[in-house]
């Protein structure tokens, strides 16, 4: 269970960046969508690209698969809203098939600016009734990842890995590690979930694209005792869908 449970946290923490450890594993290569091979074709400076990123609300296909160790334990989809006053969306979690069939779990998440809604399939495959979890005025989430690409910026020369494709697109890789002090003005909801857990900074990359769009986010997460990576894609990026509360 405390597999399973890391898994979780680490894809509920994807809300915001993610919690996690200083030290990480080296960059992905091109096995995971990823080129980590800069070159100067197609190269794009990232500061103007976020500068210059359209404001206008918008929505993105979100994938994100949590491993604990080199296992596979959460795989999260859906789309998301950003860019308005705060994120919203509909995502699906399930454990994947290194899950002990007793430890299994799939549960669906509406994400409002009000309040969070969450129902889990049983054993029987039956979807359970909807639980909602109030959040308070103050707790705000980032308005969308680019947020995150800007302080990894802000960590100076350090952070930016240069220029490499995602997907065979031109892109641009930061890394570096971020603090709780450093999220408290950009994303509340994690900055109190980083205080909740003890955790003082993780560790993330990113990277984005010419249109100053993160199209790919890598975090390492600490929970439970046990070490935790995320790998999330973003794709299809078009107009904001409707989100509602469920009937």
């Amino acid at each position: 269970m405390a597999t399973v449970t890391a898994g979780i946290a680490a894809a509920v923490l994807l809300a915001g960046c993610g919690a996690g450890d200083a030290g990480k594993a080296p960059a992905s290569t091109s096995k995971t969508g990823a080129s980590a091979t800069p070159g100067s074709k197609g190269a794009f400076e990232v500061e103007a690209a976020l500068k210059n990123a359209d404001p206008a609300p918008y929505s993105v296909e979100i994938t994100t698969k949590s491993f604990t160790g080199s296992t596979l334990t959460v795989v999260m989809t859906g789309r998301m809203n950003f860019n308005g006053s705060g994120p919203t969306g509909k995502m699906t979690l399930k454990s994947s098939d290194s899950v002990p069939k007793d430890q299994a779990f799939e549960a669906e998440t509406i994400l409002l600016e009000d309040a969070t809604y969450t129902r889990t399939r049983g054993a029987d495959g039956a979807l359970g009734k909807w639980q909602r979890t109030e959040l308070g005025a103050s707790y705000a989430g980032a308005s969308d990842y680019g947020a995150y690409a800007q302080l990894l910026l802000d960590l100076g020369p350090k952070a930016r890995k240069g220029p490499t494709e995602v997907d065979g697109a031109p892109a641009y890789r930061l890394s570096g590690n971020l603090t709780q002090d450093q999220l408290r003005s950009v994303d509340r909801r994690l900055y109190d979930k980083m205080r909740a857990t003890g955790t003082e900074e993780f560790a993330c990359d990113v990277w984005v694209n010419e249109s100053g769009r993160v199209v790919r986010f890598e975090q390492w997460v600490g929970a439970s005792g046990n070490s935790a990576h995320n790998v999330a894609t973003f794709e299809g990026f078009s107009a904001p869908v409707p989100v509602n509360a469920p009937k």
